[in-house]
């Protein structure tokens, strides 16, 4: 006869308790199919992209000599500025004007600048200033220069201090950041309209139909 060890004895009750409980352990429950239809079906929402808007700066004569593109992204937008040809090497300053007219060869139909909250005129980073305040670019002998500056005071979006149908001016000038309102900037070099979206399908001669007539009044 085969003897049993007290010790396997003690432990065959446990065993058979053990798989008692896992008989009685409900399987996992699967998926339906309609459930795995309803999930493959779910569309997943894309990232909204930022919202940009663009202006081609041109002279009076019409010569292209840079761009500026606005991105709005996270409650924040930043503006680039991308200068070739300009006739003049220096320290010029660059600012968002409150109209979306280019009319040559002075400019002046673009208004004042930009500035939604009646603030003075000052220089970035100081604050309080105009919201279309960039203070200065650098031209350089070949006439290139490139500015980028990220702010809150202005937005690609609709609102008030949304810059699409605003225009852009480069100055003859710097900006010496204290002389109100305008920085004694000087003339306008360029000009270019802000229109919202990318460079594609843009009307790349920033002009105004209405062809060399001068609108005075505006400050420089």
């Amino acid at each position: 006869m085969t003897r049993v060890s007290p010790l396997h004895a003690a432990a065959l009750p446990l065993a058979l308790v053990a798989l008692a409980a896992f008989a009685c352990t409900p399987p996992a429950e699967e998926a339906t199919e309609e459930e795995v239809a309803i999930e493959e079906e779910t569309p997943v929402e894309p990232e909204a992209e930022p919202a940009t808007a663009t202006a081609t700066l041109m002279t009076a004569d019409g010569t292209e000599v840079g761009t500026a593109t606005f991105t709005q992204d996270v409650g924040q937008t930043t503006a680039s500025f991308h200068l070739t040809g300009v006739s003049a090497a220096g320290t010029h300053g660059i600012h968002v004007h409150e109209t979306g007219e280019c009319t040559p060869p002075e400019f002046t139909s673009a208004g004042s600048h930009f500035n939604p909250t009646n603030a003075d005129h000052a220089c970035p980073p100081a604050a309080p200033r105009h919201a279309g305040d960039f203070g200065n670019v650098e031209i350089a002998d070949d006439g290139s220069g490139h500015l980028e500056i990220t702010t809150d005071l202005i937005t690609v979006e609709d609102g008030p201090n949304s810059v699409v149908g605003k225009a852009v001016i480069l100055h003859a000038g710097p900006d010496d950041c204290t002389t109100q309102p305008t920085g004694d900037a000087g003339g306008r070099l360029a000009c270019g309209v802000i229109e919202s979206g990318g460079m594609d399908g843009m009307d790349h001669d920033g002009m105004d139909d209405d062809g060399m007539d001068e609108e005075p009044g505006a400050d420089l």
